[in-house]
């Protein structure tokens, strides 16, 4: 099938869409996928962000180069090329850039010797409705302007997606990101800006390429430091009429091959630069920043106390924070029920440190505490929560119980916490549905990304506790492995889980992907997971999938990128994906990081105290 025919294909569509109900967006989606159906073995299709009307933002992500664990140089450098194409959201575009990859693919620039492509050809989707498919169709933002953006991630009732491109083309750091405009000109010659990061580079020069605007355009923001982006990425924009963006393209692949002088872009180094940090050293970083604070009594901070105990216990070059943490904890030592008195589940399970703080201290006020949180978890009847859980199963309440009835029953060997954890596990077994998802709770039919991590890590919780012949493991480590294989099957290319699991394009959330990486090495390193996947789940493979993405979005500061906020059950799909993604410092998210660096320690080193 020539070029041609994609364009041939599209027009014939758009010629008979009147007759249909298919929508322009639809139209340009299949497109992007026959192209990629056309080289499977080059390309994969993902959604890469959500517009206003929640159509996701399509990309064509080069197989090739996905796999590879960092930036090379010389002759084994791949350069790894992102062309973003359709920002203005005019229609036309879309098909004439797909006929020049489809040629592209089918072309030697694009064997193993020559350049790893990825690209973005309808950036703008919600700007393509209109005309005659959608007369009252809102009016098109144009996305050439507005980056990077501040703040609102990722929330703009306007145009959310430059959020989406800004965060995603940021930490993927291409070695060139490549702007295509096309022109209405059919007489002009094709042109080449640069912007700060490319204008000194061998390609720039080749191809006579001017400086391009040091404005607010996405070319110049990428090549310009910021604060929530790794590195800069050099980027060249090419405006040039559809009939010679083949053409000119063409000139770039012969200077962006294999071997050519296009050296790793600084975002792709300091990416690479985190991924190379060990689980011990990330969790070293981690603990600097997080468990020093305990106010309000929580979770997202008792959790960090808990992790800078577990780091000591690993690493020999750690000092003990024993009597740090003993004088940041002692009003709640000295006076439980003024902090704990009608606590909810997040507040008990903010002592979760408490079992641990014994062990090293040998104190037994901290037992005595731990006991006093854990027993205010009490049965109401049969088929109900116990208080203070929520009456419709809240998947929080699952990690709550799971991390402090698990340990009680280690304390103290007492059955009962054993059976009231399984008991409530199973009585809520009708929160997880059949594709092995967890919705929010009873009543919100929404697969929130940060509820599914709170599913798999209650789990992962009182599996580690659970004696092995408890009469309900057999049953809870199905389910467990049933949720697991379903979180892997969405799990988004680059490591993440979207804010709403089910959703194409959501947003990425960082503490999700923590909890979910920390079951999976749990359960790996324990044994209730099948280490050589012979389930066909790929457990290992997504653990390593979550620990690279948990590796790029810590910085050397321990700042977060993309954790969600707190966030209660919500009325519909729209308002689970407005949540505030935030970055920087965040408690929940860096205790929970720090929590899966030591659990991932103990899984690659085989380390068994901590």
């Amino acid at each position: 099938m020539a070029a041609a025919t994609i364009r041939y294909i599209y027009i014939l569509i758009a010629e008979r869409v009147a007759m249909t109900t298919m929508h322009p967006t639809d139209i340009n989606a299949a497109l992007v996928n026959l192209v990629r159906k056309r080289s499977p073995a080059y390309w994969q299709t993902a959604a890469i962000g959500l517009t206003p009307a929640l159509r996701p933002i399509l990309a064509l992500l080069d197989t090739r180069s996905m796999a590879s664990s960092g930036p090379a140089s010389g002759a084994n450098h791949r350069p790894a090329v992102l062309l973003v194409g359709g920002l203005r959201g005019n229609p036309a575009d879309t098909p004439r850039l797909l006929a020049a990859l489809d040629r592209f693919a089918q072309s030697a620039a694009a064997m193993a010797n020559g350049v790893a492509l990825s690209a973005v050809v309808a950036a703008n989707p919600d700007a393509l409705a209109g005309g005659d498919w959608e007369p009252l169709a809102p009016q098109r933002v144009n996305l050439s302007a507005g980056y990077p953006p501040q703040d609102g991630f990722y929330f703009d009732e306007t145009a959310p997606e430059r959020r989406y491109l800004w965060r995603w083309i940021t930490y993927q750091a291409p070695d060139l990101l490549v702007e295509v405009a096309l022109s209405d000109d059919d007489d002009g010659p094709a042109r080449w800006e640069a912007n700060a990061a490319a204008i000194s580079s061998p390609a720039a020069a080749a191809l006579d390429a001017i400086p391009g605007a040091d404005d607010d355009s996405l070319l110049a923001a990428v090549g310009r430091p910021a604060d929530d982006a790794p590195g800069t990425i050099p980027g060249l924009r090419l405006t040039t009429h559809w009939t010679g963006l083949s053409s000119a393209l063409g000139a770039l692949w012969a200077l962006t091959g294999k071997g050519a002088d296009v050296p790793a872009a600084a975002g792709s180094i300091a990416l690479h630069a985190r991924r190379e940090r060990t689980p011990l050293e990330l969790a070293r970083i981690l603990a600097g920043r997080y468990g020093h604070a305990l106010n309000p009594v929580n979770y997202t901070q008792g959790v960090g106390i808990s992790g800078r105990l577990r780091r000591f216990a690993l690493d020999d070059t750690a000092p003990n924070p024993a009597a740090d943490i003993a004088s940041l904890v002692a009003p709640i030592v000295a006076d439980p029920e003024t902090h704990l008195a009608n606590a909810g589940g997040a507040a008990l399970a903010g002592v979760v440190w408490a079992a641990r703080l014994a062990d090293v201290t040998g104190d037994a006020s901290y037992r005595r505490l731990f006991l006093d949180a854990a027993d205010r978890f009490v049965a109401r009847g049969p088929g109900m929560a116990p208080a203070p859980c929520d009456p419709q199963f809240r998947v929080e309440d699952m990690f709550m119980c799971g991390a402090m009835l698990g340990r009680a029953f280690r304390i103290t060997g007492d059955g009962g916490y054993a059976d009231l954890l399984a008991t409530f596990l199973l009585d809520g077994g009708d929160v997880q549905q059949d594709n092995g998802l967890f919705h929010h709770d009873r009543t919100a039919p929404f697969y929130w990304s940060r509820g599914n991590g709170f599913a798999a890590l209650g789990y992962a919780e009182a599996l580690t506790y659970l004696p092995a012949n408890h009469p309900s493991r057999p049953e809870l480590e199905q389910r467990h492995r049933s949720h697991l294989a379903a979180l892997l099957r969405r799990q988004q290319p680059w490591g993440t889980f979207g804010e709403l699991i089910d959703v194409p394009g959501a947003w990425g959330e960082l503490t999700s992907t923590c909890m979910v990486g920390y079951a999976l090495a749990r359960g790996l390193r324990e044994g209730w997971l099948p280490s050589d996947d012979s389930t066909g789940a790929g457990y290992a493979d997504g653990l390593a999938s979550c620990w690279r993405a948990l590796g790029e979005r810590i910085d050397d500061s321990g700042g977060v990128v993309d954790g969600c906020i707190s966030t209660g059950v919500m009325p519909d799909t729209r308002a689970y994906l407005n949540r505030s993604a935030l970055s920087g410092h965040d408690d929940r998210t860096g205790s929970l990081a720090l929590w899966f660096a030591c659990e991932m320690h103990q899984y690659l080193t085989g380390a068994s105290r901590g």
